[in-house]
């Protein structure tokens, strides 16, 4: 079983792959407040010509793409209103190509999912305070690495391996949807849970990889999983024209210091910091015959939730017209 499981908007019919982080909803929020901040300037030229449409529309590709068989390399057509856009000959075509290109291309001791899967997040343990490369749950392919491959595509340099981005139309169509993901608590922040249900540090000692919790897919409020409690948000969220006080929240954040190489580790280490919320006050059972563990949230944690999603999700728009406008000035 993939390790990213199907949130429930779209459930197994997105190839029972990776979860949308906040679902459809959530990212075409992202994408909807990067094209209001950049509306009027040069970037937006330069992204309507690339991409032919909007940021908006072009945030969930990625997770439509999942949809492709990684065997026959066909995409199966899904049935939901947001990748309706997409379910074409010339499009669909465009997923496949994207799909065998990158469905094998990396190797992960502890992780078996297909190569292009594993992009959308990374899982660093809630005891840690920075995202640094070779700690448990982080990749040569996660979303940091990710991100930085789309910009560096984008700016007009080699995609860097294991990726393997075709042209600046597919790097904007990912990068759009990853930085989504990288502002999501659970694509960054992971907790460790051994089999009595005692929270375990993976990078003290010999790591137990049956200790990994998938982002939160092993653990569950009644039928529910803790993953899908984060990607469910309100569709208010998505609406056009973004509401105004997300619009605000936008608009207050800085720009990220640093080349832009960097960027997407600087936002890990920051959602690492601020979404370790996500697992404050949590209880863990002891596991099942399936390696879950069923979980009990702490009063309050609903509001929480939905304070932190709204924050984010404005965070994350406000990062992706801000790549824009420093590529395209």
């Amino acid at each position: 079983m993939s390790k990213r499981l199907c949130a429930l908007a779209f459930g197994c019919a997105v190839a029972c792959g990776s979860a949308f982080a906040y679902g459809p909803d959530g990212h075409m929020a992202v994408g909807a407040i990067a094209d209001a901040l950049i509306a009027g300037t040069p970037t937006a030229k330069e992204v309507r010509k690339i991409l032919g449409n909007t940021l908006r529309t072009s945030a969930v590709w990625a997770d439509c793409a999942k949809a492709v068989s990684p065997t026959t390399f066909k995409y199966v057509k899904t049935g939901f209103a947001d990748c309706a856009i997409y379910e074409n000959p010339a499009s669909e075509q465009q997923m496949e190509a994207f799909v065998r290109r990158n469905v094998g291309n990396c190797t992960s001791q502890h992780n078996t999912e297909a190569c292009h899967k594993q992009y959308h997040y990374t899982d660093v343990a809630v005891q840690r305070a920075t995202y640094k490369k070779g700690l448990v749950g982080t990749a040569d392919q996660d979303v940091v690495a990710a991100i930085a491959a789309t910009i560096a595509v984008l700016q007009g340099e080699p995609c860097p391996p294991p990726f393997n981005i075709a042209s600046k139309k597919e790097a904007l169509r990912l990068l759009s949807h990853y930085v989504g993901d990288i502002h999501q608590p659970l694509h960054v922040v992971s907790v460790y849970v051994d089999a009595t249900g005692k929270v375990v540090d993976p990078d003290e000692g010999t790591f137990d990889a049956k200790t990994e919790t998938h982002g939160g897919n092993d653990l569950y409020i009644g039928s529910r999983k803790l993953h899908a409690e984060w990607d469910s948000v309100p569709s208010s969220l998505a609406s056009q024209p973004p509401p105004a006080d997300m619009m605000k929240l936008a608009r207050a954040v800085p720009v990220t210091a640093g080349d832009l190489s960097g960027w997407s580790t600087a936002w890990a280490t920051e959602t690492l910091t601020k979404g370790k919320v996500a697992f404050d006050g949590i209880t863990y059972a002891a596991e099942d015959a399936h390696h879950h563990h069923a979980v009990q949230l702490p009063a309050g944690y609903s509001k929480l939730k939905a304070d932190v999603q709204r924050q984010e999700i404005a965070k994350a728009g406000a990062r992706l017209a801000q790549v824009l406008r420093a590529i395209w000035h």
